[in-house]
């Protein structure tokens, strides 16, 4: 019998045991030194083959299939990764970086689970919190093909280093003289099939210096595999379509050109896709017109523009720029509300009584003129009573009739279970260079931002119920309630911040808001309620939105930047006009389902663009030196220190424990306070701390805080150098100017 199937043989007996090879040797009867070497040889070849497996302390076992599981590679920080199942019911499984066989971040592999007494010890102690172990055995879909690094030069060679700092590995490049070292790069990974080889492959793109303005966001979208360009394709479609509306576009349109409507947007604002106005409802009250560009009229299913929007799924609103879900021919010209022109739109009249009450709704297809572009500046200015706003008394008009309505309709809405959560939000303002100028709250136009928010969601509510009572399938934009773990972390919480409450509804939660109001504790109350949410997701069922206290919701009001909006306007166009549905409910979750991962894809790019420039931002104050103090908030508490956000700039960082030199502190158990080894409270969730910059750390994306005062470690400037003896005489050998040992002559 061949040595292969004596070890398969043996290793298929009841009692078979993992072995190293000594003890399958001995166990085997093999003493000869030539046939240890062949069996040493074989087990590594069946290792290859995947016949049998080699585990902890190099014991070799059969392959448990059972004990085997699929999922997604997710990286750690301070190394190794964690797979975890699609299935939610199969507890993820750590994997040691020695372990981790062929894997890049994200990819989907199967785990082998260590062999029983090793499950069965990892069981026992899972109930402390410690994961299970196991060892990637295959990569079943390789998920990441390109990175984005910085080019390095080594003395032979060229390598990359990846900005993703899950990506642990350098990759060596050829063929790359013509392109200077710092330089960002794009980089298509070759096939990976010996975990002891070099990992190698190909610059497919040269982004530019690393320093240069506007390269780390390129970075970023190359990363991400975001394409910022159309294809050829595309913008053709798009400067195909007519700039002026045809005549045979205006059948079955309401034309609304003599009605005064305006619309409000943020200063920097290009594409206008919502526009407002106000007149007396012939039945009494008001006629509250909310006018959506109408972008279903030009993208039509199937197309190329179509296509490419629904790729995308939305646009990117980025620190330095936009990535449009559709080209600038639409949507800044074609599409977009812009005044004094005549546009296509999809409107909703909402009849609203003196009292804020909804009375009533129709929707339609027409055409507008608006008359007025203001900025939410402007009319916050008005709101305000100061001079200078510059918007026409015909207008002011309007808004003077306009803004008490919706004021009450908020009240309303609040009052019949909405949240009232003013999200913390900051605006950046770059100069020339692509570096932060200034750092503002997006709190200077609140009244004005609110009213917009509140006409949008009378249209989008309006158009949800226009779905759901035509009992066809339908896109909806839905918020379910927290779960049980939520709310109970929620109101640990809470109570560490001294807000007597056991939140377990919509009612308790605005009570908690307004306990906290005015206290040091709103804002960190406010992080406490908001991190405990489940994310809102489209989708095709409709189980009403929590946060707005809807039974029914969707997206309407923005289909130059969201594809599901989009969708839901033809949707309603086939309804009003009583066609047979295009779309099947399958169709639609299918839609839902690939434009919630676009919107978390986008907002993941959003907040690493705004916390790239932050932190260049802040390693700039440390380099000149005026790092001054900062008020902040302690909104985490972990094992080796505090998590402290800056409200004026929403930057994050860490105190260490370890930098705190007067006293030992420790995380309690709930890591909701901290304390000294007296037992005595010094810090709790919540409190105010002032701190100070300590380190920034631009390439993995870390800022550490320290408190004023405290003494910091000694560098290692202050050292003696160390004596080395000349090996002939026994003496020290002499050093330079530079401290650098002299090379005899």
């Amino acid at each position: 019998m061949s040595i292969d199937n004596q070890i398969i043989d043996f290793m298929k007996k009841p009692s078979y045991l993992p072995m190293k090879q000594h003890e399958l040797a001995a166990a085997l009867g093999i003493t000869d030194k030539g046939e240890r070497r062949s069996l040493r040889h074989q087990l590594y070849t069946l290792e290859d083959q995947g016949t049998i497996v080699r585990l902890r302390k190099n014991r070799w076992s059969l392959p448990n299939k059972e004990n085997r599981m699929i999922g997604t590679v997710k990286m750690l920080p301070k190394g190794g990764a964690v797979i975890i199942s699609d299935d939610p019911e199969i507890e993820e499984v750590f994997v040691g970086a020695r372990n981790m066989g062929l894997a890049y971040p994200n990819d989907l592999v199967e785990v082998e689970r260590y062999h029983s007494e090793y499950g069965e010890r990892n069981a026992s102690s899972s109930s402390s919190g410690r994961r299970g172990e196991g060892r990637v055995t295959a990569v079943i879909e390789r998920r990441m093909i390109e990175v984005v690094g910085t080019l390095k030069k080594a003395r032979y060679h060229y390598f990359v280093t990846a900005d993703n700092p899950n990506f642990p590995h350098s990759v060596r490049v050829t063929e790359c003289e013509h392109i200077d070292k710092n330089h960002k790069v794009l980089v298509r990974l070759d096939p990976w099939t010996d975990p002891y080889q070099t990992i190698t492959g190909t610059i497919i793109e040269d982004l530019g210096e690393a320093s240069a303005p506007g390269v780390d966001v390129d970075s970023m979208l190359r990363a991400a595999g975001v394409e910022e360009a159309f294809p050829s394709r595309v913008i053709a479609e798009a400067e195909a379509i007519p700039n002026t509306i045809p005549e045979s576009m205006l059948e079955g349109r309401r034309d609304l050109r003599k009605e005064v409507i305006f619309t409000i947007d943020p200063d920097t604002a290009r594409d206008f896709d919502d526009a407002i106005s106000l007149e007396p409802h012939p039945n009494g009250g008001w006629r509250l017109g909310v006018h959506i560009a109408d972008v279903s009229a030009y993208v039509k299913p199937g197309s190329a523009l179509d296509t490419e929007g629904y790729k995308r799924g939305n646009s990117i609103y980025l620190v330095d720029r936009v990535v449009m879900m559709l080209p600038t021919e639409l949507t800044t010209q074609i599409c977009s509300l812009n005044p004094n022109e005549d546009h296509l739109t999809h409107s909703a009249y909402i009849h609203l009584s003196d009292e804020g009450e909804r009375l009533g709704y129709e929707t339609f297809p027409a055409i507008i003129h608006s008359q007025c572009r203001m900025t939410y500046k402007q009319v916050q200015k008005h709101i305000d009573g100061e001079e200078g706003h510059q918007i026409p008394g015909f207008i002011q008009e309007r808004l003077n009739k306009l803004y008490p309505l919706i004021r009450t309709v908020r009240k309303n809405r609040i009052r019949q279970g909405s949240l009232e959560i003013n999200t913390p939000d900051v605006e950046i303002k770059l100069n020339e260079r692509g570096e932060v100028d200034s750092m503002t709250p997006r709190s200077a136009a609140k009244e004005a931002y609110q009213l917009i928010e509140d006409c949008m969601l009378l249209a989008n509510r309006a158009v949800a119920e226009k779905l759901m009572g035509a009992d066809r399938p339908a896109l909806y934009r839905i918020h379910e309630e927290p779960d049980e773990e939520q709310w109970n972390k929620m109101a640990m919480e809470l109570n560490a911040l001294g807000i007597p409450i056991l939140p377990r509804s919509r009612e308790e939660l605005n009570e908690a808001f307004a306990l906290a109001e005015g206290t040091p504790t709103e804002y960190t109350a406010l992080l406490a309620i908001l991190r405990n949410f489940k994310r809102a997701e489209y989708t095709a069922r409709q189980v009403g939105h929590f946060g707005l206290a809807f039974e029914d919701y969707t997206h309407f009001t923005s289909p130059i930047r969201r594809y599901p909006d989009l969708v839901v306007h033809r949707l309603l166009k086939a309804i009003e006009k009583n066609s047979p549905p295009t779309l099947s409910k399958e169709n639609i979750e299918e839609i839902a389902s690939h434009c919630t991962e676009t919107e978390k894809k986008a907002d993941e790019l959003e907040k690493k663009s705004t916390e790239k420039k932050r932190l260049d931002y802040f390693n700039q104050l440390l380099k000149a030196g005026k790092n001054s103090t900062f008020n902040g908030f302690i909104v985490g508490i972990k094992k080796r220190g505090m998590v402290i956000e800056l409200p004026d700039s929403l930057q994050r960082g860490m105190v260490a424990f370890a930098s705190i030199k007067s006293e030992w502190l420790e995380a309690d158990d709930s890591l909701l306070e901290v304390t000294n080894r007296e037992g005595t409270t010094r810090y709790r969730l919540g409190d105010p701390l002032e701190v100070m910059i300590a380190k920034v750390d631009v390439e993995r994306a870390l800022l550490d805080f320290m408190i004023p005062g405290e003494p910091q470690k000694k560098t290692r400037q202050g050292r003696k150098p160390r004596v080395e003896p000349d090996l002939r005489s026994g003496k020290a050998k002499p050093r330079g100017k530079n401290g650098r040992r002299r090379r005899r002559k």
